[in-house]
Parts: structure tokens; C-alpha cells; sequence
């Protein structure tokens, strides 16, 4: 190992970590995600960025930084107002091919469109991305600052797992402050301004390192004082933190992190991991087990806390063993560096019918700055339906209660919700194969659909899932080629042999009613609505045709020749396609009468039985759906009858019999044991002489 040390800005030789303890490990790391967003005060839209950026560090704890560049038209001050920038966001921007704000590099990557420059709807995927990849640097990090003289002093050390790209790289450090308030278009004023950059220590490109070869070591001390203000906006030191990354030549980051100013430190303390699946299938009362190991990167034997947590309803429940213990909170253990303990998680769903997360923090005792590591397990358990909410932005999760609100009213009860970005890992984990139908929330989302999330969509429709999608400018942001638009093949695909759409018109305005096609077997009576604007003055309703299967089912207009909305089969698949998000149709009882209809069509598939709408009689959906062992079904008759309740298989081969005889009227039930059943999809029929009702149900095994 070479150990090269460096000093620079008036070095005063602070080292920050015990003899012998380095802050970094010398194994070989994931990438952590450095996001430059550039923005200003009267930019429209940033707010929304500010958000997608916040969201990233939230639900990537200690493994991303944001710094907020003012800068630009928009970030030009009026007369009274502060001013943000600073003397290196011209250069900054310049390098980044920029269009529009906000704007963002995810690690200063080429993305898409041949520049970094990245709307805010791509920073999401793209930190998912880099998040995956391993780095050839690690970057340990730790910062202090002497509040009388409020000097400064950073403490940066780089160890490389393997040789960089290029052979000169930079260390830059960024100074960055929160809880600056001040003007913002777009948002409520006062704005409360987070991650914005104030300096760069290390000036405009960053300190040169010339030796970037496997097993290198680089450490090096940077030494600033902090000004009261700049450009006369306070620098309250309590609210700033410190980023330091890494760029090959004065592009590429390959990793970064960030610390508190003030006693700061990214200390890495050791790791939990696995080489199993962390994503499984799970049943009501059933353990599901993750086995685990803790790792510590500290010299010696050293103390930790290890502690559970979870989104999980009162039904379920999580503990993890250590030693032959069971925990349900915390525990202190003690590990030894190069000696893995084994962590066994376990999970038991109850009823409640869900996707959650059961999270393990592990935690340095004797040094307690040290960021905590975060291990995250996922469970389904009980779902047949499942709301998919597209993840560039918060735009679809904020308007998903139309969807979920709607699915209760139709009966559905054996729902989940998971973000486009965990369905594609939730696909790839086949932890799936309960799941019957989604409803997929675009909203007003860019992309609409990513590469990994159309393919995860065909392999569901592919294995004979049932889909929903709706959203604005779908059509538009995978048809269009516009400027800023995500057209790739596979979304292509997905579009047009798929979803069975061709995109028409971006839309206006004058698309602004919601009208059934009469005679449509499932849609022709839903009532009219209007279509509104929900996003800011922002309506695109996508104008649609037809292809394949398809057939028209929702028009824009009287005259009926905008199409808004289509329905198809795919192989056993049903597949609808709103050119506009539910969110913008005016009248929730049409909007829950549209989830009603589509719901019951994917849930009664007949394999070509004829079914007879019976207002008099009922069939209840199997409880529980998906099942294991065992199953119950309900029915009602209106009058004493003679009927047959079967059970087939996808090909139509009846399976079962299960009842075939003179009953009562009124309610009925009858439990069926399914454990001689294989795992996969089935439909039951009850039939009488007022006609035949089918629905779907699952066995898992």
C-alpha cells in the first residue's frame, strides 16, 4: 500500500481518526450519489426539484449529497432581494450542456442526450443507478470548525479498491448551508433554501491526486476560515455541512460524501450484509428469514448497536437473532474486525395485506458521530393488487389516495403500494406471483416509464398480470422524440405492442371531458366528467389510437374523435390505457366507477365462459387470495337453486368440483382445501339457472 500525505491552505497536521484506523475501508464500495442541482429564486419548478432532491437523501441515508447551485437567469436578484450565487456556478453550469432549470447532474454522468444535464424527473433513476455501481475510490471524510475563529479544517482521505479511469484525479470540497429562508417562485415565502452552496474550498476544479492506482491511500487536510456572510447573507456555521468528492479530470465523480461542518465525520464503521435475495413472498402467520451478517471495519473488538425498524401494520411482526436471542428493538453486540456475525431477520406477516420494509441500523458505541449503516428487507405478503407508483418524482405518490381510495370502494382488499423503482427489484426477486393485477400511477412523471421499469411491466404482462396505466404525456415522453423526451426502444415496445397505443397529439385545454364509449361491454355507462388541469397551469392531455387489440373506450370530446382511452388483451392479459391520470378527472364517483369496472374485469376473467350479469346473486372474492393451504368462498342466492361451483385451471380443465346441488337462498360459504393444487392462477365459477359468475384466484406455494 502507498500512503501518500498531502497538505494544502496551511496545513495544521490534524488527524482525525485513532492510530491505525483509517476512515475508510479497502474493500470495494457501491458509488454514493453527488447531485448538483442548479436553481434560483425564481425559478418556477425548482421547488419541485428541491423535493426529488430531498427525497433521494431520504431514502438513501448515508449514501448521498445535494448541493444547490444558484445560478443563472433565474437566481439574479431583484432589487432588495439576497443573492445566492456564487463565483463558480457559471463554470459549473457551463460544463454540464444545461437547457432549463432546475437542471441536476447525478456524479456529473452522461445519462441520456450526450451532456450530464438532467431534468428533475431523471434524477431519481439515475441515482438508482449510480447507486448499484461499485466505485474505484472510497472517500472518508471529516470536518471541524473552531466557532470563535471559525477556521475551517477538513480532513479528506481517498483509498482506491481499483486503478481510476484517469490517471489525475481532484478532490473538491464544497462548503453548503441549510435553513437559509428567503425568496422563492413557485412556493410559499418565506423559503427555507437547503444544500446551498456557499464555497468551494479547494477552488473552482478541485486539488490534483497523481497517484490513483489500486491500492493507494490519499489523505489530505484543507484548512478555510468561513466569513460571516457572503454576498451579506449570513453563514450561521451550525447550519452548514461539508461535501467532498472525487471527479476523474473535472468531470466524472465517482464518489462522495457528506458531513455535519461542526464535528463532522463519515467514519465507515463496518457494513451488514447478505448474498441472499433481501426481497421475499411471504403468507399471513408464516416466517420469512433473511439471514444476515455484521461486519465491523474497526480495529480490534468494538460495541455496537444493532436496531429494527419498519413500516409495517400492527399484524406484523419483525425481530432479528443474534447467538441463539431474539430481539424486537435493539441489542448491543460486540464484533471483531475480520470476524462476520451472523444476523438471522425474521418477518411474519398477519393479515394485514402489504409490501413494507423491515430496516437493521448498525451503530458505532465508542464513536457515536460515526453515521449509522442501514440495511433495508422487503416482504409482500396477502396482495393481489398492487398500486405502482412511477418514482422520478413525487408527482405519482402524491396523488395515489385517488387510486387507493377508488380500490376500496370497489371491494379490493388484498392491495399493496410500491414505487416503480421497487417493483423493477420486486420482479427481478419473483416475489410477484400473487399478484393479479396492477394499477400503474404515472401522473405527470418524467420518464414515464424507465428501460428496467417497461421491462418489468412486459415480463408482468407477459405471465399473464393484469395492467392499468394512466397518466399525462405518457404518449408524448415515449413517442415523441421531442426535445427532453425518454423514447427508447423498449418504452417504445412497451407502447405500442403492449399498451397497444399510438400517440396522436400532446393534447390542450380543449381535451376537457371524460365520455364513454356507448355499447363498450365494460365501460359504455360510465357517467361524463369533466377533465381538469392538476398541475399548475401544466395539461397535456395525450390524444391516442388504437393498435392491435385495442379498442377506443374514452373520448375527449362530443363528437367523439379524440380518444383518451384504450382497453386490450395481451395473450390472457387485460390491459387498459388512460392517456390522462385519474387525479384529472373531476367527479370521484366516475373515477371510482372506472377502478370498480376495471377491477372486476381483470379479477373475472371467464376462459371463455360466458357470464351473465346476475344483479340478484353474488360471488365474493376468495378469502385469503392469494392461498396456501386453504381457501373460503362466499356466495348468495336470491331463490332456492340448483347450482355448481367449479374450480379450472388456465387451460379450462376443471380442477375441482366443488359443489354441485339444491341449496337454500340467501348466504352461503364453502372452504375449499387447495394444498394438492400447484402454485399459479385459477378461476371458480358458480353457475345456476340465472346465469355464471367467475373469478380469479391464486395459489401459492
Amino acid at each position: 500500500m502507498k500512503k501518500l500525505l498531502f497538505t494544502l491552505f496551511g496545513i495544521l497536521g490534524v488527524i482525525f481518526v485513532t492510530s491505525g484506523q483509517t476512515l475508510v475501508t479497502t474493500q470495494p464500495q457501491n458509488k454514493n450519489v453527488v447531485l448538483e442541482d442548479y436553481t434560483g429564486i425564481h425559478c418556477q419548478y425548482c421547488p419541485q426539484g428541491h423535493v426529488i432532491a430531498q427525497s433521494i437523501l431520504d431514502n438513501n441515508p448515508g449514501r448521498a449529497a445535494v448541493i444547490s447551485i444558484h445560478q443563472g437567469g433565474y437566481a439574479a436578484p431583484n432589487a432588495g432581494e439576497p443573492d445566492y450565487r456564487t463565483p463558480f456556478g457559471d463554470a459549473l453550469a457551463g460544463q454540464t450542456g444545461l437547457t432549463g432549470y432546475p437542471s441536476g447532474t447525478v456524479n456529473r454522468h452522461v445519462f441520456i442526450g450526450g451532456v450530464t444535464a438532467l431534468g428533475r424527473g431523471d434524477w431519481t433513476n439515475a441515482s438508482n443507478t449510480t447507486l448499484a455501481e461499485i466505485s474505484p475510490v472510497n472517500v472518508g471524510l471529516t470536518s471541524d470548525i473552531d466557532t470563535v475563529t471559525r477556521l475551517l479544517t477538513v480532513h479528506v482521505e481517498l483509498y482506491y479498491t481499483a486503478n481510476s479511469a484517469t490517471t489525475t484525479n481532484y478532490i473538491n470540497v464544497a462548503l453548503i448551508q441549510d435553513h437559509i429562508f428567503g425568496p422563492q417562485t413557485g412556493a410559499p415565502n418565506p423559503y427555507e433554501h437547503m444544500h446551498m452552496l456557499r464555497f468551494l474550498v479547494t477552488g473552482q476544479w478541485g486539488d490534483a491526486v497523481s497517484t490513483t492506482t489500486a491500492g493507494s491511500l490519499v489523505e489530505r487536510t484543507y484548512t478555510y476560515t468561513v466569513p460571516a456572510g457572503y454576498n451579506s447573507v449570513p453563514c450561521v456555521l451550525s447550519d452548514c455541512q461539508v461535501v467532498a468528492f472525487v471527479t476523474e479530470s473535472h468531470q466524472e465523480i465517482p464518489s462522495g460524501d457528506v458531513v455535519n461542518a461542526i464535528g463532522g465525520t463519515n467514519l465507515y464503521i463496518g457494513d451488514i450484509t447478505t448474498s441472499d435475495s433481501t426481497m421475499l413472498l411471504g403468507y399471513p402467520a408464516s416466517v420469512s428469514t433473511f439471514n444476515l451478517q455484521a461486519n465491523s471495519n474497526l480495529t480490534g473488538t468494538e460495541s455496537f448497536v444493532v436496531k429494527i425498524s419498519d413500516n409495517a401494520p400492527t399484524d406484523w411482526a419483525g425481530n432479528f437473532n443474534i447467538n441463539g436471542t431474539d430481539y424486537s428493538d435493539s441489542a448491543v453486540v460486540s464484533l471483531t474486525k475480520g470476524t462476520p456475525k451472523d444476523i438471522v431477520l425474521n418477518v411474519t406477516p398477519g393479515d394485514s395485506s402489504g409490501f413494507y420494509c423491515y430496516t437493521l441500523e448498525l451503530k458505532s458505541v465508542s464513536n457515536p458521530k460515526a453515521p449509522s449503516k442501514y440495511f433495508k428487507v422487503y416482504v409482500i405478503s396477502n396482495v393481489n393488487t398492487m398500486l405502482v407508483n412511477a418514482a422520478g418524482d413525487d408527482n405519482a405518490t402524491s396523488r395515489q389516495a385517488v387510486y387507493l381510495n377508488a380500490l376500496q370502494a370497489a371491494g379490493s382488499s388484498f392491495n399493496a403500494v410500491m414505487s416503480s423503482d421497487l417493483f423493477v427489484r420486486a420482479s427481478q426477486a419473483k416475489i410477484l406471483p400473487t399478484v393479479q393485477d396492477i394499477f400503474y400511477n404515472v401522473a405527470w412523471t418524467f420518464p414515464a416509464f424507465t428501460d428496467p421499469e417497461a421491462l418489468a411491466v412486459k415480463a408482468f404482462i407477459n405471465a399473464g398480470g393484469d395492467v392499468f396505466v394512466g397518466g399525462q404525456d405518457i404518449g408524448w415522453d415515449i413517442m415523441s422524440d421531442a426535445s427532453g423526451s425518454h423514447g427508447t426502444p423498449e418504452a417504445k415496445d412497451l407502447y405500442t405492442n403492449y399498451l397497444q397505443a399510438q400517440f396522436i397529439d400532446d393534447g390542450s385545454t380543449a381535451n376537457n371531458k371524460w365520455i364513454a364509449k356507448v355499447g363498450d361491454s365494460i365501460f359504455g355507462t360510465v357517467a361524463t366528467s369533466n377533465v381538469v388541469d392538476v398541475n399548475g397551469g401544466n395539461m397535456y392531455p395525450d390524444q391516442i389510437a388504437p393498435l392491435g387489440t385495442a379498442t377506443p373506450i374514452f373520448y375527449y370530446n362530443t363528437a367523439l374523435t379524440k380518444i383518451s382511452g384504450l382497453r386490450a388483451m395481451k395473450g390472457s392479459a387485460k390491459i387498459i390505457y388512460f392517456g390522462i391520470g385519474l387525479e384529472m378527472i373531476q367527479t370521484v364517483a366516475v373515477t371510482n366507477d372506472i377502478v370498480n369496472r376495471a377491477w372486476h374485469w381483470f379479477m373475472g376473467y371467464t376462459l371463455g365462459i360466458n357470464e351473465n350479469s346476475v344483479k340478484s346473486e353474488s360471488l365474493s372474492q376468495n378469502v385469503p387470495n392469494p392461498c396456501n393451504m386453504s381457501t373460503s368462498i362466499r356466495f348468495t342466492l336470491a331463490a332456492p337453486e340448483l347450482v355448481s361451483l367449479d374450480l379450472y385451471d388456465m387451460s379450462g380443465r376443471t380442477v375441482q368440483s366443488v359443489i354441485h346441488g339444491n341449496l337454500t337462498e340467501g348466504d352461503h360459504q364453502v372452504n375449499i382445501s387447495t394444498s394438492s393444487l400447484n402454485a399459479g392462477v385459477y378461476y371458480y365459477t358458480l353457475q345456476s339457472a340465472s346465469g355464471k359468475l367467475t373469478r380469479k384466484m391464486i395459489v401459492v406455494k
